[in-house]
């Protein structure tokens, strides 16, 4: 079983909602362990261009069977699902989830990088990520993420409100030996 870290974002719509309906449909996939404070970010954009909505964000912690190429396109068809269409890259969008890490794992294809290539200048991804997972390693970075975050960058970044959020029933962690709540 792996552990994956997700990125959630949206800005189009009912953005919380559609989080939220991320992290349901999420579950029917993978089982989802942990959810960040909730936080709004400006839209990226290309120089020149005219800002965006602004995205609402968090990262979930989940666990899963699935190859991380199946886990892309579980991923993608949740995305199908909540409504986004093909557009541009800098376009708005109802939800964006991307696969920030999965255990220590590298990887490269065309359809996928692992650590999302990123996320390492992205508070809205830093932050939220050090929130839940302060130890995980970033492969690449040879770093922990707590470590990584407390040089990032918090400009145009707010934390809304804690993981309670999600309003979604997260089981309890099991302790070290993996038998029950800690």
């Amino acid at each position: 079983m792996a552990t994956a870290y997700l990125a959630l974002g949206a800005n189009v719509g009912n953005r919380r909602e559609n989080l939220r309906m991320a992290l349901r449909l999420l579950s029917e996939h993978v089982r989802v362990i942990e959810v960040s404070s909730l936080y709004r970010s400006e839209a990226l954009v290309p120089e020149g261009a005219a800002p965006g909505p602004d995205f609402l964000n968090a990262v979930a912690a989940v666990e899963t069977d699935l190859e991380p190429a199946d886990l892309l396109r579980a991923l993608k068809e949740i995305e199908r699902e909540i409504g986004r269409r093909p557009a541009p890259r800098w376009a708005a969008r109802p939800i964006d989830i991307d696969i920030l890490l999965c255990d220590e794992r590298v990887i490269t294809t065309p359809d996928l990088t692992v650590p999302h290539p990123a996320m390492l200048g992205r508070n809205f991804v830093l932050v939220p990520l050090a929130e839940i997972a302060p130890g995980a390693r970033h492969p690449a970075a040879g770093a922990a993420i707590g470590e990584l975050a407390e040089d990032i960058d918090y400009g145009g970044l707010e934390h809304l409100e804690g993981p309670e959020w999600a309003a979604i029933d997260v089981p309890p962690a099991p302790d070290a030996d993996g038998r029950g709540p800690r």
